[in-house]
């Protein structure tokens, strides 16, 4: 009785997952496998999708048997489904990939800017705790941290003496802060620190705002590099609470992809909001250890653009 109940509850799971999901997929030059038709809503997230992977880069999703690990999750010990496929595309996928560096850069093009993830109304739910609202909560958790404004837009970056880009672009947005800004193009600089004094005049280990952000329009991008991301989408990954993502750094003149960071989340319910996944505070891959607070985000940057004073985030 026990058994027959179980196959049921498993049928039941699987007719149920066929509505969900999102209404349309569409097949793009760089991925695998089709993607939501829905991250493809701005010119940037078409050239972040069309990207080709180096060679080195695993290019095909390695199988794996769900009903297999449906039937192996009734043994003791065994994690649940969800859990065995989150370390099957850790295992075979997840890495960091760097073709190669390029020294003494200046600045970068950040070509995919968001502020918060919101709800669309009200009545909406918070994205962060929908399985199919996003398409890379591993980064767009990051966007809900740093807010959106125009000193943290260029604090990912442009933070001396610690983040030592001289200046990053950014595609002009329809934000409160870029609100005069005609051309199509924004690069934000200028921002310093100095060191703080204490009560008696001493210097301290504390920094202190010098000189704030600055933020201007340009009419084309300067900056040689690119810094991108994409969702990617597996078999049956959100209907298990798992999302995968990339970061790509990509050369502006050839479409080179220089670096390549994927991972995964595994996101577990809330309590008592039956289906709601929670991104904010999902588990990823062992084998891309965090840093803290998404600066391995703007690591990333910096290992492979490499900037003229050398640049750390705590690594």
């Amino acid at each position: 009785m026990l058994l027959w109940t179980a196959l049921c509850l498993n049928a039941s799971a699987s007719a149920a997952q066929e509505g969900a999901g999102w209404s349309s997929l569409v097949q793009v030059q760089g991925q695998a496998l089709p993607i939501p038709a829905q991250w493809l809503d701005a010119p940037e997230a078409r050239i972040a999708h069309d990207l080709k992977l180096p060679a080195v880069v695993p290019q095909q999703p390695q199988p794996f048997d769900f009903d297999r690990a449906w039937w192996k999750s009734w043994l003791p010990g065994t994690p649940k489904v969800a859990v065995q496929y989150f370390r099957h595309l850790c295992s075979t996928e997840a890495g960091q990939w760097i073709v190669r560096t390029v020294p003494n850069v200046e600045g970068l093009y950040f070509a995919r800017p968001q502020g918060s993830p919101s709800p669309a109304s009200a009545k909406h739910d918070d994205p962060l705790t929908l399985p199919y609202a996003l398409e890379m909560p591993w980064i767009q958790r990051i966007f809900r941290l740093d807010g959106d404004s125009l000193k943290m837009h260029g604090m990912r970056f442009v933070q001396p003496p610690i983040y030592n880009y001289q200046f990053v672009e950014y595609p002009r947005r329809d934000v409160k802060w870029q609100a005069d800004i005609r051309a199509p193009y924004i690069r934000l600089f200028g921002f310093t620190r100095v060191p703080a004094l204490d009560q008696n005049g001493r210097v301290t280990t504390h920094l202190k705002e010098a000189t704030p952000m600055q933020v201007i329009g340009i009419p084309a991008i300067t900056a040689r590099y690119g810094y991108t991301w994409r969702g990617i989408a597996r078999a049956r990954d959100r209907e298990h609470g798992i999302s995968g993502g990339e970061l790509l750094i990509y050369d502006l003149q050839t479409q080179e992809v220089l670096a390549v960071r994927r991972n995964f989340l595994i996101a577990f319910t809330k309590p008592r909001r039956q289906g709601n996944t929670m991104w904010e505070i999902a588990a990823q891959c062992e084998q891309l250890p965090r840093i803290g607070s998404g600066a391995e985000f703007t690591q990333f940057a910096f290992d492979v653009l490499n900037t003229i004073t050398p640049s750390r985030t705590g690594k």
